[in-house]
């Protein structure tokens, strides 16, 4: 079973039926109620018979896209080098690849919160509207069944880029990454009418299985519908609000403390109601820099990615209230002060711009797209590897809280420990229950991808403490690291 509690596709039809009407009582307040079908003993068949049923089961759909990219957010960006954890709202052995075991709560999922049960979460759904629901309403419109495809195909997608293997059904065997990729292709494909994301999706899709044709093709698709594409989930303070945000912002800990390096874009969403951006332009062109450069073309190369960079640059900022003190577990200080130079690692220059004063009641911050990269800077880059370095760098600033890092470093995650337990195909050890971590990855010390030094930066721990050291130095640069192995799908 995929989850014990709320059956996904269960075997009686009443399970399936109360899991959607479930996500419909928490969808967002724009939600269409069906009202023929609010008892929570109503069955598969009685929901068929409702009048316009894809049409009031598509608020639950949309309600648990949110939900499942809440949970993936959170987990990509703490497991990867963008974010550190610093408390104890999220599980601490997130922070370091190689432990990331199936029962840890806010990654691969014990319970509602997790990567993996609201990636199957919404699969089972969008099953049920497409397969069950849609080819029985007469009435659907297309528009609409559209969009069920575009949320099974993210579905999809997510798996491909989160888990190695994971069952696509109940007590299935588990299918392996480039499995559940060819199927989000597949549903993608058929979400074209929902609008550009969908082509943005294929892109994404393609690239990680490196078709540099089909990936081209898609992501061209895109900018040619909407040269500035931006779609964003949107969240609601009121039923499902931005669960980042709450580690980010709201909670007195903060428990996601960005690399010093990445400071100048953090938090990125300020508030509940911040979107997450799921397709945008920046990430097309990004993508087609990365074909061109894997091509050995490295004019159109340079050319994609000072267009990413300006486009980025174009996006705006936000004016917030930060009262984030920027500490350590230990209550030490982080890099807190524009006086402060970070250098990537130790052979590389120091930087400034990357720190903002903090606290402050006027910070300024991107909330789309940032980066510390300047377009006309790229043109003037001929050598391969720098180049590399460049897009490697941009992909991870641009595209800071949005996912995508976990999938670039090469990580794959166990599916959640239920799932083991309770389906009698898999077993310990199997595919898919362990971490999937490339020998690149740091692993000694622990935690290498988090840590900096000096780690005394103020004399003392109080606030107004005078700074005592203004350069810092990042253990590891991960970007070099993903060059020197060429880790881009399309080498």
């Amino acid at each position: 079973m995929i989850s014990k509690n709320i059956p996904i596709l269960g075997r009686s039809g009443r399970g399936i039926a109360g899991a959607l009407l479930a996500a419909l009582a928490m969808a967002t307040c724009d939600a269409i109620n069906p009202t023929q079908v609010n008892n929570p003993t109503t069955t598969d068949d009685d929901l068929a018979q409702a009048t316009n049923p894809t049409a009031a089961l598509l608020p639950g759909l949309r309600a648990q896209f949110a939900r499942m990219i809440n949970a993936y957010v959170v987990a990509a960006e703490v497991i990867s080098d963008n974010y550190s954890i610093h408390g104890t709202g999220i599980v601490v052995d997130m922070d370091e690849p190689h432990e990331v075991t199936p029962d840890l709560v806010n990654s691969t999922g014990t319970s509602a919160s997790g990567a993996y049960w609201n990636v199957q979460e919404l699969r089972a759904l969008a099953d049920f509207v497409i397969d069950e629901i849609a080819p029985e309403d007469a009435g659907a419109p297309p528009q609409l069944v559209a969009e069920a495809h575009y949320y099974r195909g993210m579905a999809y997608l997510t798996m491909g880029e989160v888990f190695s293997h994971v069952p696509h059904e109940v007590d299935g065997t588990p299918q392996a990454a480039s499995v559940a990729l060819g199927k989000a292709i597949t549903d993608l494909q058929a979400a074209t009418g929902f609008g550009p994301q969908a082509n943005a999706a294929l892109a994404r899709a393609h690239r990680l299985l490196g078709d540099a044709g089909a990936a081209s093709a898609a992501a061209n698709a895109a900018l040619s519908s909407e040269p500035n594409l931006l779609f964003a989930q949107s969240y609601d303070a009121t039923s499902i609000s931005n669960t980042p945000v709450a580690f980010l912002v709201l909670r007195a800990l903060q428990e996601m403390q960005p690399l010093p390096r990445l400071d100048f874009l953090d938090p990125k969403y300020t508030d509940r109601e911040s979107a997450i951006p799921i397709a945008k332009a920046e990430e097309m062109h990004l993508i087609l820099a990365e074909i061109a450069l894997a091509a050995g073309n490295m004019a159109d190369a340079r050319t994609q990615l000072a267009n990413a960079i300006t486009l980025a640059g174009t996006r705006g900022m936000v004016s917030f209230d930060d009262i984030d003190e920027r500490r350590n577990a230990d209550l030490s200080l982080r890099p807190r002060s524009k006086e402060i130079l970070i250098r990537a690692d130790a052979d590389s220059p120091y930087r400034a711009g990357l720190v903002l004063d903090r606290p402050s009641d006027d910070l300024m911050i991107p909330n789309v797209s940032g980066t510390s990269l300047d377009a006309d800077s790229i043109s003037g880059l001929t050598d391969a590897n720098e180049l590399w370095h460049a897009l490697w760098l941009a992909r991870q600033e641009i595209m800071l809280l949005e996912g995508r890092r976990l999938a670039d470093l090469g990580i794959k995650l166990p599916m959640m420990l239920r799932e083991i337990d309770q389906n009698d195909g898999i077993n310990e050890g199997d595919p898919g229950t362990t971490p999937v971590v490339p020998g690149y990855i740091p692993q000694n010390p622990r935690y290498a991808m988090d840590i900096y030094t000096p780690l005394a930066l103020y004399d003392g721990v109080d606030p107004g403490v005078p700074l005592i050291e203004t350069q810092v130095t990042i253990h590891v640069d991960m970007n070099k690291v993903l060059v020197a192995n060429n880790a881009s799908p399309f080498n």
